[in-house]
């Protein structure tokens, strides 16, 4: 299974409560239906409205490409229509993610909350990789339900992070010499793989 990941924006006019009810109701009904995922995330950002951005989406498929090239084609017409009405299209941020699940578990808590640690570096790549996997390690340790995106950017604007530790409540510090984070609380919404037309 492959993995991708999206940071999305609001368009001009609206605000982050607008374009997150839209996005729930319209957007990803019309997503759940034309497109082959096996999961499929939504992070609803509930504070650093600096950040530039309101939605992380995470999705799975079988084959990530072959999902993507749907836009393409009529389906892509139909998803495009719908952004228009609510996204900032010019600086949604896509990107390959190599998921690694550190520990089993609920990855948010009762209230569907969640904390995303966007994670930067300086230097080699390498031991930035490092250092993001020993945080994510020592955190799965001590918490369930912990897992490591790196990520991959497919176009400009890049995703805003080379990282993301996603972890059901905030976990020690990270490297401060190695690192760079920002910690964002969002709200995890998981469409029911029974509603997906690409889950087993």
């Amino acid at each position: 299974m492959m993995k991708s990941i999206c940071a999305l924006v609001h368009r001009e006019g609206l605000d982050r409560r607008h374009f997150q009810d839209h996005y729930e109701n319209s957007h990803a009904p019309l997503a759940i239906r034309h497109f082959p995922f096996t999961r499929y995330v939504r992070n609803h950002l509930l504070d650093a409205q600096d950040i530039g951005y309101d939605t992380i989406s995470e999705f799975w498929a079988e084959d990530i490409n072959a999902t993507a090239a749907l836009m393409d084609g009529p389906v892509g017409d139909i998803m495009r229509a719908d952004e228009e009405r609510f996204m900032n299209r010019a600086r949604t941020a896509p990107a390959a993610a190599d998921e690694h699940v550190l520990s089993a578990g609920e990855p948010s808590i009762a209230d569907g909350t969640r904390v995303a640690a966007f994670i930067n570096w300086r230097g080699a790549d390498a031991d930035g990789r490092k250092a993001a996997m020993a945080w994510g390690v020592e955190c799965a340790s001590v918490m369930e339900g912990i897992t490591l995106d790196f990520t991959t950017s497919w176009r400009e604007p890049p995703f805003p992070s080379r990282a993301i530790l996603w972890m059901p409540q905030r976990c020690g510090s990270a490297p401060k010499n190695a690192l760079q984070v920002r910690f964002v609380h969002v709200k995890r919404i998981e469409t029911p793989a029974s509603e997906l037309s690409g889950a087993v």
